[in-house]
């Protein structure tokens, strides 16, 4: 069975999707819309790889948490918890599975946030 640090990564990452899609439906600022769009969509597609991938060694990931969400109210709030989901995500590695392969697995992650934080500066 996967570690309960583990599914906590992928409950707050789940969390920081169904986010995106909340921000995304409720921004007035098309740029946005676009870049929550893009990052909701591919984080699906990163975390789905990552516990399928970890799944075959570790177990299937049991227990997941979900975290309130909070209504769109400016850009800054939105960058802000972007900038707070990268930290974590640097943060919470080094108490997950440390084989590079998974490791690989979050820095794509971590990619997309940091590129999701750099496309919302250009409104």
């Amino acid at each position: 069975m996967a570690t309960p640090q583990f599914t906590n990564f992928l409950s707050s990452l789940n969390s920081c999707k169904q986010q995106a899609i909340v921000w995304h439906n409720q921004t007035t600022s098309f740029s946005q819309h676009t870049h929550l769009n893009s990052f909701y969509d591919e984080i699906l597609e990163l975390l789905d790889g990552l516990v399928e991938s970890t799944a075959g060694i570790y177990g299937r990931p049991v227990g997941y948490t979900t975290h309130e969400l909070v209504d769109y109210q400016s850009k800054e709030q939105v960058i802000t918890y972007f900038k707070k989901v990268y930290d974590f995500v640097q943060t919470e590695r080094a108490n997950i599975y440390q084989e590079s392969w998974i490791q690989n697995q979050i820095d794509e992650i971590s990619q997309l946030v940091a590129e999701t934080l750099y496309l919302l500066t250009l409104d």
